[in-house]
C-alpha cells in the first residue's frame, strides 16, 4: 500500500510537471505573423463584411453584360477563394456572376480569437452577401461547395431551400459536424494550447515543403508552386492555427435537412482516386438521393476542380444551364 502511494505521488508530480513545461514551452517560441489587414483588399476584387464581429471575406466576379445566372463558391478544409480560380473565368464568360466566401479563420476572413465561428454566423453572412445580388439576376443562386465546403453548402441549402436554386457538391456531402462538445471547448480554450496551434502552424505547417506535401497529396500529383504559394500565403497572418481550434469548436445549431434538400437539384461530382474522401462517401449519400446527377473524374484525386478543371467547368456549366 506504502508502494501505491508514492508510486501515485511521484506519478503526479511527473505528470504536474510534464503539464506545466507543457504550458509554458509554447511561448518560448516566436508566433510573430502578419496582421490581418482587413481594411486593405487582398484582391483588386475583394469586399468585407462584418456580422456579429466577425468579419468575412468575399469576392464577386460580374460578367460584362447583365447576369443569366449566380453562383456562390464555398471552399474546402484550408482553402479560400483561391481554390476556385481555374473555375470561375468560364464560369463569368458564360454568363454568370460568381461570387466566393472565405469562411472564418481561412483565407482573409476573420483568426481573431472573438470571433463567432458558429455555422448559424456563417449563414448569416451568407444570406447578407447573396441578399446584395438580388437584382443582378432573377434566379436563386446556385451553391457550390468542396469537401468541408460541400457539407456547408448541402446543410445551408438543406435549411434556406427558399434561397437556393441546385447545389453542386465536389468530393464532399453535408456530413453533420455537431461541434467539439464541451470538453473539446475546453481544451482547445486553454491559452497555451491556442499557442502552440500558432507555433505549430508558422515552425511546421505553413511552409512551401509541407504544404507541397499536403497539396500533393490532395491533387493526387504533384502540386505547382503557384497553388502551393496561393494555399500558403493566407496561412502566413496572426491566428491561423488558433482559429481552426476555435472553428472546430464552434457551436452547430443547424442539422442537414433531408426534407429541404430533396427538391433541389443536386449534382455530386467526385475525383476517382480521392485518398482523403474515398468515392463510396459519395456512393453512400447519393443512395439517399437517387435522383441526384452524378460525374466522376477519372485520374484525379480530392481537387478535381483544379486538377480536372477544363472537364469540370464543362460539367459545371451543362449543369448551371441545363
Amino acid at each position: 500500500m506504502k508502494f501505491f502511494i508514492k508510486f501515485c505521488k511521484v506519478l503526479f508530480i511527473i505528470l504536474f510537471s510534464v503539464f506545466i513545461l507543457f504550458s509554458f514551452i509554447p511561448y518560448f517560441f516566436s508566433v510573430e505573423t502578419k496582421e490581418l489587414a482587413i481594411n486593405k483588399n487582398p484582391f483588386i476584387n475583394s469586399h468585407f463584411i462584418t456580422v456579429d464581429k466577425t468579419k468575412f471575406h468575399y469576392r464577386v466576379w460580374a460578367p460584362k453584360n447583365k447576369a443569366t445566372r449566380k453562383v456562390l463558391l464555398i471552399h474546402g478544409f484550408s482553402g479560400s477563394t483561391f481554390s476556385y480560380r481555374k473555375n470561375i473565368d468560364t464560369l463569368v464568360s458564360e454568363g454568370v456572376l460568381v461570387v466566393a466566401i472565405d469562411l472564418p479563420a481561412f483565407g482573409f476572413s476573420d483568426k481573431s480569437d472573438t470571433a463567432n465561428y458558429g455555422i448559424e454566423n456563417t449563414f448569416n453572412a451568407i444570406n447578407k452577401i447573396t441578399s446584395f445580388y438580388d437584382t443582378a439576376c432573377a434566379d436563386k443562386f446556385i451553391v457550390v461547395g468542396h469537401s468541408m465546403g460541400a457539407a456547408v453548402a448541402g446543410v445551408y441549402a438543406s435549411n434556406f431551400p427558399e434561397k437556393v436554386k441546385s447545389v453542386i457538391l465536389i468530393d464532399g456531402a453535408p456530413f453533420q459536424n455537431p461541434g467539439g462538445g464541451w470538453l473539446a471547448k475546453i481544451l482547445f480554450g486553454y491559452p497555451p494550447l491556442k499557442r502552440w496551434a500558432n507555433v505549430v502552424c508558422k515552425h511546421n505547417f505553413a511552409n512551401p515543403i509541407k504544404f507541397d506535401e499536403l497539396l500533393s497529396s490532395a491533387y493526387g500529383e504533384r502540386a505547382d508552386t503557384s497553388a502551393v504559394n496561393g494555399y500558403l500565403y493566407p496561412f502566413c497572418y496572426k491566428n491561423s492555427g488558433s482559429a481552426i481550434f476555435k472553428m472546430v469548436t464552434a457551436d452547430n445549431n443547424f442539422v442537414f435537412n433531408k426534407d429541404g434538400f430533396k427538391n433541389i437539384p443536386l449534382l455530386v461530382i467526385w475525383g476517382k482516386n480521392d485518398n482523403w474522401l474515398p468515392i463510396s462517401l459519395r456512393d453512400n449519400f447519393i443512395k439517399k438521393f437517387p435522383e441526384a446527377k452524378t460525374y466522376v473524374v477519372a485520374n484525379t484525386g480530392h481537387c478535381p476542380m483544379e486538377t480536372k478543371a477544363t472537364e469540370v467547368n464543362k460539367v459545371l456549366v451543362e449543369f448551371i444551364f441545363k
